[in-house]
């Protein structure tokens, strides 16, 4: 009973030695000897006691109880956070994953255009330099030709230097032979006579004109002839334009190979700059260099088409050009040949009239008889004092 708890399994109080006690049921339940009024008291102290050290316990065992839900509901609140944010991190984990993934692609896909664009580059340098080829090769003709040019404007210029001068000198010569044959005139007055009869005797037959309209007609072919030299100084300055604007195409293409020289330095820096950034980026974790290298790198490839674009054009016109001016230098050349040769022939016409005239004045002047003379005789006398 009670009695037994408070005797046995109770708390004793402090100061009280334990005393061995041999007992019995019957003395437990009252059943036994009696028991003084002191021994009661102090049981039902000791039953109060207990009770209270019990209740004390039990208050705290219920307070270690409400800590240990408190405890148990925050590693069951901590748990379940921790359970999220795992899900959390697992989330994350494949997104990063999944964003590496895609990271690599997109690294394999950069290699890939690189190496796209860097065959692209090699193409464009290399039609680049068939083009320069091409270029210098047009050059060197068109300075062959131009040379072929000054040539012939040098000959040209020979032809009518001595033409000129053979102008200048003729009429010297004519008036002086005529001073000499007026002078002659009277002792050869009969002798001219009888010429003229014999050349009256002739007009009767086919002949060719008198020497007085021979001479207007030499007149005539004379400014002729220097109206033709003058129209031809005319056509050799503007043989010399255009020998000057093939010169400046020549020079517009030297300029434009410079250039494209300057573009094709300037493309490999890039290629150069943009291999440093790949491999710069390849070893970044950042994924927004990467994309902004590869914009440049299709920016690069776009103004790179568009400048070669820009050339081929720019190539393509002064192929044009230079074919028109070399056209038209064939043709102002073949046209300056053409008049070359009419004024030879106005020439040689003008010294055959000369001839005649001077082979009827010598024929009027000459002590010979009449039948000694001849078209041929004339033409070699007067070729002889001519020359």
């Amino acid at each position: 009973g009670l009695g037994a708890r408070g005797t046995d399994g109770g708390p004793r109080s402090p100061g009280r030695d334990p005393q061995p006690q041999v007992t019995t049921k019957e003395h437990d339940f009252g059943l036994g000897a009696p028991v003084s009024e002191a021994e009661k008291y102090q049981n039902i102290l000791q039953l109060k006691q207990e009770v209270r050290n019990q209740d004390k316990f039990i208050s705290t065992l219920k307070l270690q109880i409400e800590d240990l839900k408190q405890t148990n509901h925050v590693l069951e609140e901590y748990v379940r956070k921790l359970l999220d944010s795992k899900e959390v991190v697992s989330s994350q984990v494949n997104d990063l994953t999944s964003y590496n993934e895609h990271l690599c692609q997109e690294l394999i896909k950069i290699d890939q255009l690189a190496e796209q664009l860097e065959k692209e580059k090699k193409f464009v340098v290399d039609t680049a330099d068939k083009e320069l080829e091409e270029a210098k090769i047009e050059v060197i003709c068109q300075q062959n030709n131009i040379i072929v040019l000054e040539d012939t404007i040098k000959r040209l210029r020979s032809i009518i230097l001595e033409t000129e001068k053979a102008q200048n000198k003729s009429p010297s010569r004519l008036d002086s032979f005529v001073k000499t044959l007026e002078a002659d005139r009277d002792y050869y007055k009969r002798e001219a006579f009888k010429l003229r009869k014999m050349i009256r005797s002739r007009s009767k037959s086919p002949r060719r004109p008198s020497p007085s309209s021979r001479g207007t007609n030499c007149d005539v072919e004379l400014l002729k002839t220097t109206r033709d030299r003058e129209e031809l100084k005319c056509m050799l300055e503007k043989y010399e334009r255009h020998l000057a604007e093939i010169q400046g195409n020549v020079k517009v293409l030297t300029s434009e190979r410079d250039k494209t020289f300057l573009l094709y330095e300037q493309a490999q820096e890039e290629i150069a700059r943009l291999r440093l950034e790949m491999m710069k980026s390849c070893k970044s974790p950042k994924s927004t260099t990467a994309q902004a290298i590869l914009r440049r790198v299709e920016t690069e490839r776009d103004v790179a088409f568009t400048d070669l674009r820009r050339m081929t054009t720019e190539r393509d016109s002064l192929r044009e050009r230079l074919k028109i001016a070399q056209e038209t230098a064939f043709n102002e050349k073949a046209h300056l040949e053409q008049r070359i040769e009419e004024l030879e022939c106005t020439v040689h016409n003008v010294k055959k009239n000369y001839f005649y005239t001077f082979g009827y004045k010598l024929s009027m002047a000459s002590p010979l008889p009449p039948f000694l003379f001849s078209e041929k005789l004339f033409f070699k006398i007067v070729f002889v004092i001519l020359r």
